[in-house]
């Protein structure tokens, strides 16, 4: 009985204990988001594709083997002269069926330069993908650092009526003693009854980020609690390996295996061909019987080039690798000036921080002072709650820039290609 109350006991500790709340990172909801995404899967599935374009690209190497037949009636046949020793004449009549092999043995590297051509694209897809990742990974951390920002001012807030309700206790008392009015307690009251709506229009934005959130990563984040990462490491130069840059250098690798293409189009092809087969007449046309039949060989084909429409078409490819070129050029100037307009930023977001702190450090001195003058009735409640929301200001503009400057460095990383 006793084991069965010790046991009873822990099960109902356990269950009245209040649940862990699921602690979540910045990171965590971006690897959330990326594997439920479609264009994680489109990544997967290209892969696949990838090889099935390959062996088509290659097909035409396979043998190709094939059964041909014909039955048909011939006006003239070889004929020789009636007294030839031995001669018979030709039947009018054909019938044969035979088996035909063709193997390509040389085919003008239109396999070798089509296989290239098709890695380049299916590169420049999966870079496609890779980008459309990165925006999401983008959306999510500033969804998630908007609500670190709501955290930090619901946290503040709190604070702050915490203050006021222990000003309003303080004050009830000496109110009891006939030291001070009605009226500074209902001025702290009504404070914090304007407190409490600013929490409430903020809970309100946080529930509905948190529920964009979980949609985006595929997860109930309704009771998670969110954790402020670290300040990301960044460097304060202009380099940048973002995937538009691979997408352009990939472009126009396959405008040039395009061209080759097109000009392996006038190289001699070589195959090979056997056909055996059996029928009347034969390859003997002077054997008028059914007989067996083969023929084994090399076959080519030397196409008559067209100089005017291979010069035409490698103009054409040439003229848009420079139009490549020139965005690609366009692309890396923004992109450069985006990246230093974003160090400038975390420049002048870091120096405000440092007056930040300067400025709270100020306005605590000051607002601990304020306290004891309310009690000693020096200062009127409306002063005292100015002196608080100044300082709830402070700390408030010190903690929102602290967002700011974790958001502006993973917005450089993004910059960089490097998120």
């Amino acid at each position: 009985m006793r084991r069965f109350a010790t046991a009873l006991a822990i099960c109902l500790l356990w269950a009245l204990s209040p649940a862990t709340a699921q602690v979540v990172t910045i990171d965590s909801c971006q690897q959330w988001a990326v594997a439920q995404s479609s264009s994680n899967l489109q990544k997967q599935l290209n892969e696949q594709l990838l090889q099935v374009k390959l062996n088509d690209v290659s097909s035409h190497y396979y043998p190709t083997v094939q059964i041909d037949g014909a039955i048909g009636y011939m006006s003239p046949v070889t004929e020789l002269p009636s007294e030839t020793p031995g001669y018979q004449p030709m039947h009018k009549d054909m019938y044969n069926v035979s088996l035909n092999l063709q193997q390509v043995v040389f085919d003008g590297l239109q396999a070798t330069y089509g296989r290239k051509l098709e890695r380049l694209l299916n590169k420049n897809e999966i870079n496609k993908l890779d980008l459309s990742i990165s925006q999401l990974k983008e959306q999510v951390i500033s969804m998630y650092l908007n609500l670190l920002i709501i955290d930090k001012q619901i946290e503040i807030l709190s604070n702050v009526e915490n203050i006021f309700q222990e000003q309003s206790d303080q004050l009830r008392a000496l109110l009891r003693a006939g030291v001070v009015y009605a009226n500074s307690i209902a001025q702290l009251d009504v404070e914090g009854l304007k407190i409490q709506q600013q929490k409430d229009e903020l809970q309100a934005n946080r529930e509905s980020l948190i529920s964009s959130l979980s949609i985006l990563t595929g997860k109930d984040l309704s009771d998670a609690t969110f954790e402020q990462p670290e300040l990301p490491s960044v460097s304060y130069d202009l380099s940048s390996i973002r995937n538009e840059f691979a997408i352009f250098d990939n472009t126009m690798g396959s405008l040039e295996y395009q061209r080759k293409m097109h000009i392996s189009k006038s190289l001699p092809k070589l195959s090979f061909m056997a056909i055996g087969g059996y029928g009347r007449p034969t390859y003997n046309l002077l054997n008028p019987n059914f007989d067996w039949f083969y023929v084994v060989g090399l076959k080519f084909n030397i196409p008559l080039i067209d100089w005017a429409r291979t010069k035409g078409v490698s103009d054409i490819i040439v003229l848009q690798k420079s139009i490549l070129e020139s965005q690609k050029s366009d692309f890396t100037k923004g992109n450069q000036i985006a990246i230093q307009e974003k160090i400038n930023e975390i420049k002048r977001i870091e120096h405000l921080l440092v007056l930040d702190e300067e400025i709270t450090k100020k306005y605590q001195e000051i607002r601990e002072t304020a306290n004891t003058q309310l009690l000693n009735g020096t200062i009127t409640a409306m002063d005292y709650i100015k002196l608080q929301n100044d300082e709830t200001q402070s700390v408030t503009a010190r903690e929102v820039h602290t967002i700011q400057l974790l958001k502006a460095k993973y917005e450089l990383l993004a910059l960089k290609g490097l998120l």
